[in-house]
């Protein structure tokens, strides 16, 4: 039987959960008042804007859904600047949910995406609002996903990690940092199930990954761009070992793989 491959993303902006956020700790309002807060929702669409959106919006392979999670409570102004980004992305759509445990919205946003009745599997990736993944992502997604589904000895799913990338600090002497990870990292991760096991990218944490699941990394180019900054929710720290790449490489990187340039980055 040949397989077809569905991809679906999810993106949480500024979601507020029960439960997924190292900071979550806070009770609900405490959490509502620090996500929505002006100055650091402007930081967030700066990044969502020039970062997460323009590098998916740049896919190759635009034959996927991509489900942007926000809470009930965001505010009316800035959802209406959020619809207004991705009103003419047709991959990307945007979905409403109350304060709820992490794992059960995630399953609530996955649902809400269309789904293709001729799929055998559902690859589910992540990307989070303040990162970028390079513009082959999802075509690797599918050409991986495909390939590995003619040797695999079972049905059980399997992970599709890019281990190599950049960091973007704009705080440090080099803003941006080229790094080989020994663990997946959540950028462009995904996931691969068959259709029905409801399994999806999010069941476990992304660093942990390879300890219950069969894994394939690449680490042919760097695949996503990492950005560090006052609101990270984790500690946005390299774990694995620096690459070689010098300033001409990673401008040449940059407008190769996320048409962006060291100027665009400048203000994040």
């Amino acid at each position: 039987m040949t397989s077809k491959v569905q991809i679906k993303g999810l993106m949480r902006f500024s979601y507020l959960s029960e439960n997924g956020f190292a900071k979550s700790r806070d009770d609900l309002d405490a959490m509502r008042e620090m996500l929505y807060e002006p100055a650091r929702l402007e930081r967030r669409f700066k990044l969502f804007e020039r970062l997460a959106f323009h590098t998916m919006a740049l896919q190759d392979d635009t034959d996927f859904t991509c489900a942007v999670l926000i809470g009930e409570c965001f505010p009316e102004k800035a959802r209406a600047r959020l619809e207004g980004i991705v009103k003419d992305f047709k991959p990307m759509q945007i979905v409403t949910l109350p304060p709820m445990v992490h794992i059960q919205a995630v399953k609530q946003a996955f649902n809400a995406l269309p789904d293709d009745a001729a799929a055998t599997h559902v690859a589910t990736f992540r990307q989070d609002d303040d990162d970028a993944m390079h513009r082959e992502t999802t075509a690797r997604i599918r050409a991986v996903g495909d390939a590995m589904l003619q040797v695999r000895p079972d049905e059980k799913p399997f992970i599709i990690a890019f281990n190599r990338g950049l960091y973007l600090d704009p705080s440090a002497e080099k803003p941006l940092t080229e790094w080989y990870e020994r663990a997946p990292l959540g950028i462009g991760l995904a996931m691969v199930a068959k259709k029905g096991d409801h399994a999806t990218v999010f069941r476990r944490n992304h660093r942990n990954l390879v300890e219950y699941y069969d894994c394939y990394t690449e680490i042919a180019k760097p695949m996503w761009i990492r950005s560090v900054h006052q609101d990270n929710d984790s500690t946005a720290q390299p774990q694995g070992r620096a690459g070689p790449l010098r300033p001409r490489g990673v401008k040449r990187v940059l407008w190769d793989g996320f048409g962006l340039t060291p100027e665009m980055l400048e203000g994040l």
